[in-house]
C-alpha cells in the first residue's frame, strides 16, 4: 500500500491571510497534486494534514476541491489553524465521516489502516489543542489495541521539531493528556502532522512521527535553542510517500516536486 502525505497548501481565492504564502500557490499546489495523481505505481490514499485553505472562505474551499479533483483515491484531511470548520466540513462531508459535534474529528478505515483524524484548531490562535471531550473520544478508540496500523492525523504536532520558536506554536492544550494516551497504546501507531512548514521525521515516545512539507512556503532550518523564529527559505519542496507492507514496518521516501 502506498500512502502520500502532504500538508499546508494555504490556498486562497482572493487574497492571502498569511504574508509568507507564495502568490502562485494555486499553480504550485496543482503541480503537487498532479505528481501524486500520476505517480507509478498508483498511490492508494492521500493524507493532508491541515491548512488546506489560507482564509477559510467558501471560495477558498471551492478552489481546494478543484485542485484536488485529479486525485481518484481516498483523501483523508484534517483542518489547520488557517482553515474554517464550517467551510472545511462543507467541502469534505461527502467523503469524510465527521461526527455530529462542532469538532471535525473522525475515524475511518482504508485497506488495512485505521485512520484517526483529530481537529486541533483553536479559532483565532496559531497554537493548537485538544479539549477533554476529544481526549475522551480518542481514549475510547485506543482502549482496545488493534493489530492494524493506526495513523493519527493532526495539524499541530505533539512531537518536537527542535526548532524552538515553531514548537512553541504547536499543540499546547491537552498535550500532556494526549502524550500519556499515545505512550500507553500498545498497538502499532504512527502520527502525521503539518504546521511546521519543514519536512522532518522523528521518534517520540518510541512512535514514528512526521511533518510533511507544504508547497505554500518553507521555514529555514534554525536549530539553535535561542534562535528567532525562522524566516522562509527557497528550498526544494518535498512530500512523503509511505510504502506499508505490514503494520510493524514501513518504508518512507521523500518525493521532490519542482514548483
Amino acid at each position: 500500500m502506498l500512502i502520500a502525505h502532504t500538508s499546508d497548501f494555504h490556498v486562497f481565492a482572493d487574497a492571502p491571510e498569511t504574508s509568507l504564502v507564495r502568490p502562485d500557490i494555486v499553480q504550485a499546489t496543482r503541480k503537487v497534486i498532479a505528481d501524486i495523481a500520476n505517480f507509478s505505481p498508483c498511490i492508494d490514499a492521500v493524507m493532508i494534514t491541515g491548512d488546506l485553505a489560507d482564509g477559510g472562505s467558501a471560495e477558498d474551499y471551492a478552489l481546494v476541491k478543484d485542485i484536488l479533483s485529479p486525485i481518484k483515491v481516498p483523501i483523508f484531511a484534517v483542518p489547520g489553524n488557517h482553515d474554517a470548520r464550517q467551510g472545511f466540513r462543507a467541502a469534505f462531508e461527502d467523503s469524510l465521516p465527521f461526527g455530529p459535534g462542532s469538532k471535525l474529528d473522525y475515524e475511518a478505515s482504508c485497506g488495512d489502516l485505521r485512520i484517526i483524524a483529530l481537529d486541533t484548531l483553536i479559532e483565532g490562535q496559531v497554537t493548537g489543542g485538544l479539549d477533554d471531550s476529544q481526549i475522551d473520544w480518542l481514549a475510547e478508540r485506543l482502549a482496545n489495541p488493534t493489530e492494524r496500523l493506526t495513523l493519527i492525523l493532526m495539524h499541530h504536532p505533539a512531537f518536537p521539531s527542535t526548532i524552538t520558536k515553531l514548537d512553541q506554536m504547536a499543540l499546547k492544550d491537552g498535550h500532556s493528556k494526549f502524550e500519556k494516551l499515545i505512550a500507553q497504546y500498545s498497538g502499532p501507531v504512527r502520527i502525521l502532522s503539518g504546521h511546521i512548514h519543514r519536512p522532518f521525521q522523528t521518534l517520540w515516545n518510541g512512535i514514528w512521527c512526521a511533518v510533511s512539507g507544504g508547497p505554500s512556503f518553507q521555514h529555514a532550518l534554525k536549530l539553535a535553542h535561542n534562535a528567532p523564529e525562522p524566516s522562509d527559505v527557497d528550498e526544494p519542496f518535498a512530500y512523503f510517500i509511505h510504502r506499508i507492507e505490514e503494520a510493524a514496518a514501513m518504508t518512507v521516501h521523500t518525493r521532490y516536486v519542482a514548483l
